[in-house]
């Protein structure tokens, strides 16, 4: 599942976004590959996890896959396929993820995602100070999708700062 190299994506087919967090670089690699953690705070804003579906395998060629229920709307469901290529802790994740068939199971169309993690000076709704900077880069994604996938990675993020402040 790991046949294409993300930094060979064309711009345009791709997103990235940088976030703050008032929190280590270890704290946050481990809330991607702590499964107790990770079910905490993933998903877009009113989503989550269906607790009995998740398999997460922090090694390389390990699974990460789940199902994510709108909290409303409990018939909207969304499952997600991935496999990890790179675990570089606590400096890098990446995955190939399979796309779901309209009937739900894995395609062949595979989307990469990175995410890198740099302690630094984050800023915050809480002010200044040591953290992490995340970049996350995504792709081969149609420019049609880019607006909504950064809001769910913005939704997912606010509600990791949250769980990394207790």
């Amino acid at each position: 599942m790991n046949d294409f190299k993300i930094d060979d994506l064309k711009p345009e087919e791709t997103i990235t976004y940088r976030h703050e967090f008032a929190a280590t670089p270890q704290q946050v690699f481990e809330a991607f590959t702590n499964p107790t953690l990770f079910i905490k705070w993933f998903g877009p804003t009113d989503w989550k996890i269906i607790p009995n579906t998740l398999t997460l395998e922090p090694v390389i060629g390990g699974r990460k896959q789940f199902v994510m229920r709108h909290k409303d709307q409990a018939k909207f469901q969304a499952p997600m396929y991935m496999r990890f290529v790179t675990l570089a802790e606590p400096h890098t994740i990446e995955y190939r993820e399979a796309l779901p068939t309209p009937s739900g199971q894995p395609s062949d169309t595979l989307i990469g995602l990175r995410l890198e993690f740099e302690a630094g000076t984050a800023v915050t709704e809480d002010g200044v100070g040591e953290g992490t900077i995340v970049k996350l880069t995504q792709g081969p994604l149609p420019a049609g999708v880019h607006e909504q996938t950064l809001a769910s990675w913005q939704g997912s993020f606010g509600k990791l700062a949250k769980l990394l402040a207790r």
